[in-house]
């Protein structure tokens, strides 16, 4: 009976061994061990942290969230908002035509026209001198004169011998500034930087047609014996 008793015993004591090794322990992990652990895991997710919030308040968003209330189901519902950009559109100034034109030019040199305009061609005087110019016209660059409009009258007169174009000191209703080019494209845009200089939109047009439409037509042309500024 001893016997049969120490062979059981022996038979559980090796069954418990081989349990053993195929289910080893777990031992429990170090706080080091299991920060590590912690540390090292891949995060699931997108972590926020505060600095990632800064660089998103940097960027300009094209639209905003904002939180609203659903009528319907009285539920709040995010609403996608965008920034306005600027609501004032651009400057529209007077386009001026040949036939306008040429009506207020004066009849004869020297005399004064019977509606005031200040014709100015922003072609390069190397441009004149071969087409010549639109009767009465003064000359001020825009490429190589670009700051032309920001003078004050006396730096102006100084550098063109003339006096700087001032639409409010003719005599009646103040005078119309027409620029005008080759092509329109120079004109349209010295007359937005006069506007930008201070000069009031409504007195300032552009000959759209410019050169290419006044010769097209048979405008009067006058020789330019200007300076090379």
């Amino acid at each position: 009976m001893a016997s049969k008793l120490s062979s059981n015993i022996q038979r559980s004591a090796i069954l418990l061994s081989s349990t053993a090794v195929r289910n080893p322990a777990r031992s429990a992990a170090s706080p080091a061990v299991a920060l590590h652990r912690a540390i090292s895991a891949p995060t699931r997710g997108l972590v926020t942290s505060p600095q990632n919030r800064i660089l998103r308040s940097n960027l300009a968003p094209s639209c905003s969230l904002q939180t609203k209330s659903n009528p319907n189901t009285k539920s709040p519902y995010q609403a996608q908002t965008r920034w306005k950009s600027d609501d004032a559109g651009p400057i529209k100034l007077r386009d001026w035509g040949f036939e306008e034109i040429n009506a207020v030019l004066p009849t004869t040199p020297n005399t004064p026209n019977h509606k005031p305009v200040i014709l100015i061609d922003v072609r390069e005087p190397a441009e004149l001198v071969g087409t010549g110019i639109i009767p009465s016209a003064v000359c001020i660059p825009l490429a190589s004169q670009p700051d032309a409009m920001y003078l004050t009258p006396d730096e102006f007169e100084t550098r063109f011998g003339f006096a700087k174009p001032d639409p409010t000191e003719s005599e009646g209703e103040p005078a119309q500034m027409i620029f005008y080019c080759k092509a329109g494209v120079r004109a349209k845009a010295a007359a937005q930087m006069a506007v930008q200089a201070g000069y009031d939109p409504a007195n300032v047009g552009v000959y759209m047609g410019s050169w290419l439409d006044w010769e097209r037509n048979g405008g009067k042309v006058e020789k330019w014996e200007g300076n090379d500024f």
